[in-house]
């Protein structure tokens, strides 16, 4: 007998990130991981920044979402993130010197940093280092 699959699809404003039969969801909802199954309620879901993860074959695989929102609905979930990235894209030292330059420009107290953007430069590059160190799970 073959397993019901749901159809995971996450999609940003920039670019379809992601179309595939999976077994499992886990979606970091604004007020905490919320897993989803096949046959699961129709529902929508406001997403936190956070680790999205999905399970395919035994297989799991991480996400890195900045917000959006998730609909799930007849064994489909539609992710809507503000912005995504895979594991594998994610460079370390990249994100390590934007955390870096992140924090150099709150410590500078100059009247011209944006501190709102500041702080979400942080939160972004500490999410994908989080992703990154994860790394593939079996």
């Amino acid at each position: 007998m073959t397993q019901k699959k749901l159809r995971l699809q996450i999609i940003t404003p920039q670019r379809p990130v992601l179309d595939k039969k999976v077994d499992f969801v886990a979606l970091p909802a604004y007020n905490g991981e919320m897993g989803v199954l096949p046959g699961h309620t129709q529902y929508v879901a406001k997403l936190n920044y956070g680790v999205l993860r999905y399970k395919s074959d035994g297989r799991e695989e991480t996400f890195a979402v900045m917000g959006g929102i998730a609909e799930i609905e007849h064994d489909n979930v539609s992710v809507f993130a503000e912005d995504a990235a895979l594991e594998n894209e994610i460079d370390v030292e990249e994100q390590k010197q934007k955390l870096a330059k992140a924090k150099a420009s709150l410590s500078a107290r100059d009247n011209e940093v944006d501190i709102e953007l500041a702080e979400m430069e942080i939160k972004k590059a500490l999410l994908l280092l989080k992703v990154k160190s994860r790394g593939p799970k079996f």
